[in-house]
């Protein structure tokens, strides 16, 4: 019984509770249709809650997300199924449709009652800010300058681990902040860094603010309550991110990253920090970044560029065009002003754009578009660190346009700038640092150490300032003095500078009374000065005077000026100075370039004179006995370019009187400095410089030095320059004094030696620790420049050695002798060797490892080279390890008959030889990773490289190659050579002459089986190409290589072909598609040329090609017929030229095809002679188009001579208009007829010239009527213009 009612329980209480959803049917309706609005009202308050988060600026969580995915599908799905019942509610359910539809409505209740129960911790929070500042808020164009350096930053980030703080500085308005907004934005989309914040330091940082803009990129907010405590929570956080750039802009002093919570370097490797400022020294010196760049103005191409993006179409109304152009040139290339400007000015009329010129062209700081320009620069004035440099900046300002180093130490001297200095060489040092300073805040651009520049708005901004502190009255340099300042204006003036002027004539006299410097140099006349010039200027410090005739004896008024410091008489006539012995508080006296024959002995008695410059006093004869040595004080002293004479009255006065005039430098105790030039090496007195003081000089001894000559390595302005001629005394380098010149120079020249086989250890055994730069050249009997260390307490030679030249040394084997000493030549960087035909290599392959800072190599006119570096003799037998030369830039060789190649692991085997080997330049196994440049001229291997170059960085940077007169060579480039010179963007190629193919594939130049590789395989060629130059090419017959794929020689711009005699076209039909940069084409004397542009073969889906070329210059090319040899028919546009030029090419019967000339709107000058065009356009073939008119909308200048075959401009029933053409010449065209058949205007065109000088002229009425009178020789009588 148990059994039966359990059997009956388990079956029939399921049985009712499936009945129940029959009985339940109604209710679980009801049921449903209340909870989907339960759920509605549910969903409509949470959406509140995530609207006000939002509205927050907060993020929305994924869950809540999904929350509202799955609410809304429930919904839908329920009223879905209650719609559906809704339907079947009019008929009659049965049971079982009742059952079913009520099971699945009790399932929605459940499913929606447990998504209306869900509870969430939190629905939304706050995410780190992205620096996702729109393209206009970024203000980033896209110019080359600017995308280099943010490239090269970008790497320095990515790559460089050991780099953790990177600083970006510039002068005020240059663009700093743009780039680094740009740098943020790509850093972040590109995924370099996983977060990236940016904070805005300004002039007056505070550390809570910085926190709390970093803070805000990283969505962190502060719950402590101490500075500490915050950076610490800081710190931690940006610890969290694995990658993180931390931006501070416009950083202006000392910063403390750790205060601020920020950590790097050890304390956390993945953050970079990148921080801009407008001085280098706070980026170096305050916050110790490891790498800084320079964020230069704009060139005026990238101004004009800036210009036009951000003027858009209101810069091309042709009205407005021409003002733009010049106000973008004088914008100083400073993004700020540009960008400022153009808003200004965009919707403005003309007037409003010339007003904006006159205002910048006069520097006018009180309008509007110079005051935010004025008020940067004036704000990094505030800031420069010391009060002796503002005073140094704003003596600049008031010197003009013309810097000078010389005028800058007198002034500083004179007017007690710089503090604590004792010497004027000590003055120069101070002089240097601030120039550095001036240059690292960026008032100064980059420059030598004695060039000083300054951009001229910020040279304004200067004397904007300095001319409310001390009153000064500049003429710009070149420019002409129109009149003399008011004497109100002279009575406060503290500075007078005209530097080389145009100055009519001088007044009586200047009534300056509180005057400090004065300089007027004048050009174009030699000006007197009156006697009473200078006697209302007592406190005058600085007198320089140029260009004036003081003839017979300088102003008496001269004498007054008793504070007088420094006088300067440059490029002046002068007779009597005696005068200037009365000014004895006179520290430096500057005669330079003066024509003055005798100094007078009262000049001795200039006990304070500190310098004396006598430099090119080309007819000074007589300097008397004992004045040098009386000048007690002097520390500087220049003669240089002595004249021959006065070394002919120096050497009679000493036989007379048995002392040496120049012997009178050893009583001067306080010389530091000696600038002098001695040809007779016989008045040269021993042991004149055995004191040892002098710290620089230049001294030139012997005949053939020119004192102002520029040599390479003068270029690096050393201080201790010493240049011997011995070819009439070799005695002198037994002088202890210049031995002790030569062991401390650091320029060093020597010619004509003799009796002396090495520099060291002959010359000076102590290894010339000093010398930088040594220039060695007609010294026949040396023959190797290091000896041999064993004749040496000394193993090292040469350690800094930057240069070496060596010239005409026809006896030198060797630059060094084994073994190589310890250091030598470790840091060379430039090595010149010509005419020295006794060397057979430069260096030897051990040596090569210690030339790690070789930059270049040139060797020329060496006939028995045969190696630049060649093997010892123990390594022939073995195998000898690659090397390379790391930083090498430049390689020249040229004139070398004997060379094999650069080292013998370039040769390669070849059994075609007779000798065995094929001679081949460079390998793989000599490796320049940097080399930049490649010269060969006149060497005869076979091969320049190896065609299956292995490896890519042998070459990969080499943007210049120059081949020429290499007569052995067959070809240039395989394709696999080519293709891994992917920077090369100069090449010319001259006299070659077995040269027919400049590519050739790479299985003709190897034995190894090569298959020919399908397009979808190669790479392309040349990509970074600018300038192809060719000529002297006899055997030449294919410049381009048989396959071209896109992107091969994209960026060529100029081409150039001449003296080709067997190139029967320039442009094959599979290259015209590829040349999308060309602008320039000059083809000459190219004797077989037929056709220039090959269009036969080329599919009609691949002419759409609109060429940028812009000149087309050609030139005796008998054999030209076309120039395309058939018409395009439009499908290629020469929309862009400019200037087209045709002479000597006598087979060409016309210049343009009917289509090309329908699109020469752009087309200026136009000239044809000597060739023998029947017409200049061809007629147009396509009857349809008969009457078609033709516009040169800019067409100036049209020359027409000696054409005897040419009829008229063309044939065809055209319509021409010349809008523009007021230079017109038809010269010896003997058949020329008419000028066109159509209706002609050419509205401005008043006159045709008859021959080449444009001096005879005709005209009658019309050009057509013009033209047809003159050639039906009906023109006697008729007026010609004149």
């Amino acid at each position: 019984m148990n059994i039966i009612s359990s059997i009956a329980s388990n079956v029939a209480l399921p049985v009712f509770r499936e009945f129940t959803y029959v009985l339940m049917y109604n209710q679980n309706l009801i049921n449903l249709e209340t909870q989907i609005q339960k759920l509605q009202r549910e969903e409509k308050e949470m959406r509140h809650s995530v609207e006000a988060a939002k509205r927050n600026g907060e993020e929305i969580e994924d869950t809540v997300r999904d929350w509202f995915f799955r609410g809304q599908a429930a919904i839908q799905e329920a009223q879905h199924f209650l719609h559906g019942e809704d339907k079947e509610r009019v008929g009659c359910l049965d049971v079982y449709s009742r059952y079913t539809n009520s099971q699945r409505a009790k399932t929605l209740v459940d499913l929606i009652c447990e998504i209306k129960n869900e509870t969430f911790d939190r629905i939304s929070y706050r995410c780190a800010l992205k620096c996702n500042f729109s393209s206009s808020a970024r203000g980033y164009v896209d110019l080359d300058s600017r995308t280099g350096m943010l490239n090269e930053i970008m790497n320095v980030l990515k790559e460089d681990s050991d780099v953790h703080i990177i600083g970006l500085y510039g002068m005020a308005g240059v663009g700093k902040t743009a780039l680094v907004k740009e740098l943020a934005w790509r850093a972040e989309k590109d995924g370099v860094f996983d977060l990236v914040v940016m904070a805005n330091v300004t002039n007056s940082p505070d550390v809570g603010t910085i926190r709390a803009e970093i803070a805000d990129g990283l969505g962190l907010r502060f719950d402590e309550l101490t500075e500490v405590g915050r950076a610490s929570r800081l710190r931690q956080r940006i610890r969290q991110e694995m990658k993180i750039l931390v931006i501070l802009d416009d950083v202006w002093g000392k910063l403390c990253l750790t205060e601020v919570g920020v950590p790097f370097g050890n304390d956390h490797k993945g953050c970079k920090v990148l921080v801009t400022s407008r001085d280098l020294n706070v980026l170096t010196a305050n916050l110790g970044a490891k790498k800084v760049y320079r964020l230069e103005v704009l060139s005026e191409d990238e101004s004009w560029s800036l210009f036009e993006k951000r003027g858009g179409d209101v810069v091309k109304d042709l009205s407005i065009q021409p003002v733009a152009m010049k106000l973008a040139k004088n914008c100083a290339g400073l993004p700020l002003l540009i960008i400022n400007l153009v808003e200004a000015l965009k919707n403005k009329d003309l007037y409003a754009w010339n007003d904006a010129l006159e205002q910048l062209t006069n520097f006018d700081f009180d309008g509007c578009f110079y005051s935010k320009v004025h008020s940067a620069i004036e704000l990094s004035y505030d800031h420069l660190e010391s009060q002796e440099l503002k005073t140094f900046f704003l003596l600049l300002g008031s010197m003009g346009n013309g810097y000078n180093i010389k005028d800058m130490l007198v002034f500083g001297w004179c007017l007690g700038l710089h503090k604590h200095v004792d010497t004027l060489a000590d003055g120069r040092n101070r002089l240097y640092k601030l120039i550095d300073n001036l240059r690292d805040a960026c008032f100064l651009l980059e420059g030598e150490r004695d060039s000083v520049a300054a951009l001229e708005v910020v040279r304004n901004v200067a004397a904007s300032i300095g001319s409310k502190v001390k009153p000064f009255f500049t003429v710009q340099r070149n420019a002409e003095l129109k009149e003399w300042p008011r004497k109100d204006v002279l009575k406060n003036c503290h500075h007078i500078f005209l530097d080389w002027c145009l100055i009519n004539e001088l007044p009586e006299r200047l009534e300056c009374p509180n005057l400090k410097i004065l300089k007027i140099h004048s050009q174009g006349n030699y000006l007197k000065v009156h006697d009473n010039f200078f006697d209302q200027m007592k406190e005058l410090k600085v007198l320089s005077l140029g260009g004036v005739n003081c003839t017979p004896s300088l102003p008496s008024s001269l004498a007054l000026l008793t504070n007088l410091q420094a006088l300067t008489l440059c490029k002046c006539i002068l007779d009597d100075i005696t005068v200037v012995g009365e000014i004895t508080g006179l520290e430096i006296l500057n005669l330079e370039n003066s024509e003055l024959r005798v100094i007078p002995p009262e000049i001795g008695r200039l006990i304070n004179l500190r310098l004396l410059d006598l430099t090119d006093c080309s007819k000074l004869e007589i300097v008397p006995r004992n004045l040098i040595s009386s000048l007690t004080s002097l520390e500087e002293l220049y003669m240089g370019m002595s004249n021959t004479q006065w070394e002919v009255k120096v050497k009679e006065i000493e036989k007379q009187n048995n002392n040496s005039i120049l012997g009178e430098l050893r009583n001067l105790h306080h010389l530091s400095t000696l600038n002098m030039q001695i040809n007779d090496t016989s008045i040269f007195p021993r042991d004149l410089f055995s004191f040892g003081r002098l710290e620089s000089y230049k001294i030139l001894i012997g005949y053939g030095w020119n004192f102002y000559e520029v040599d390479e390595s003068e270029n690096y302005k050393n201080s201790r320059v010493l240049k011997l001629n011995l070819s009439m005394d070799s005695s002198i380098l037994m002088d202890y004094g210049i031995k002790l010149l030569m062991a401390h120079a650091e320029d060093l020249y020597i010619a004509e030696l003799k009796g002396v086989k090495e520099v060291l250890y002959e010359l000076n055994d102590e290894g010339f620790s000093q010398l930088k730069h040594l220039n060695i050249q007609n010294c026949d009997e040396m023959e190797e420049i290091i000896g041999s260390t064993i004749w040496s307490n000394h193993d090292h030679a040469f350690p800094n050695l930057e240069s070496l030249m060596i010239h005409n040394m026809m006896k030198l084997e060797r630059i060094c002798s084994d073994p190589f000493p310890t250091q030598a030549f470790s840091k060379l960087q430039v090595i010149k060797v010509k005419n020295c035909d006794m060397m057979e290599f430069v260096f030897l392959h051990s040596t090569v490892k210690h030339l790690s800072e070789l930059v270049e190599i040139e060797i020329s006119e060496c006939r028995f080279m045969s190696y630049i570096i060649a093997k010892q003799r123990q390594e022939e037998a073995g195998q000898t390890d690659k090397f390379a030369l790391p930083k090498m830039r430049s390689l020249t060789l040229e004139s070398l008959p004997s060379l094999v190649s650069l080292s013998p692991e370039s040769c390669i085997d070849d059994t075609e030889n007779n000798d065995g080997f094929y001679s081949q330049l460079l390998s793989d196994e000599v490796e320049f990773p940097c080399l930049e440049t490649l010269k060969l001229h006149s060497i005869n291997v076979q091969r320049i490289w190896d065609d299956q170059l292995l490896s890519r960085s042998c070459f990969e940077n080499l943007t210049n190659l120059t081949v020429d007169g290499c007569e052995r060579l067959k070809y240039l480039f395989s394709y696999s050579v080519a293709e891994k010179l992917v920077k090369l963007e100069h090449l010319l190629i001259s006299s070659c002459k077995l040269v027919d193919m400049i590519f050739v594939p790479d299985e003709v130049t190897s034995n190894i089986f090569h298959t020919r590789r399908s397009p979808d395989e190669m790479v392309p060629l040349f990509p970074n190409l600018e300038t192809l130059v060719i000529s002297e090419m006899d055997n030449l017959k294919s410049i381009w290589p048989d396959i071209l794929i896109q992107n091969s020689f994209c960026k060529l711009k100029k081409l150039e072909i001449t003296s080709c005699n067997q190139l029967l076209n320039v442009f094959p039909s599979h290259v015209l598609n590829k040349l999308q940069s060309m602008e320039s084409l000059n083809l000459g004397y190219c004797l077989a040329l037929e056709v220039v542009y090959e269009i036969d073969a080329i599919r009609e889906q691949e002419l759409e090609i609109e060429t940028p070329l812009k000149t087309l210059s050609l030139g005796h090319l008998p054999k030209l017929k076309y120039l395309w040899n058939k018409d395009p028919r439009g499908k290629i546009k020469f929309q862009n030229l400019f200037m087209v030029k045709a002479t000597k090419c006598e087979s060409l019967k016309h210049v343009f095809p009917f289509s090309i000339a329908k699109d020469l709107l752009k087309l200026h000058v136009l000239e044809v002679s000597d060739c023998g065009v029947e017409e200049i356009i061809a007629k147009n073939q396509a009857e349809i188009e008969e009457h078609v008119g033709l516009v040169f909308s800019r067409l100036l200048s049209l020359k027409l001579l000696n054409l005897q075959e040419l009829r008229c401009f063309c044939s065809g029933n055209h319509n021409f208009r010349f809008p523009l053409l007021n230079q017109l010449y038809v010269v010896e065209c003997s058949k020329m007829e008419t000028f066109s058949h159509g209706i002609l205007r050419a509205s401005i065109l008043r006159r045709v010239c008859l021959n080449e000088n444009g001096d005879q002229q005709y005209w009658e009425g019309d050009l057509n009527t013009t033209i047809r009178k003159l050639f039906n020789k009906d023109f006697q009588g008729r007026s010609v213009v004149s």
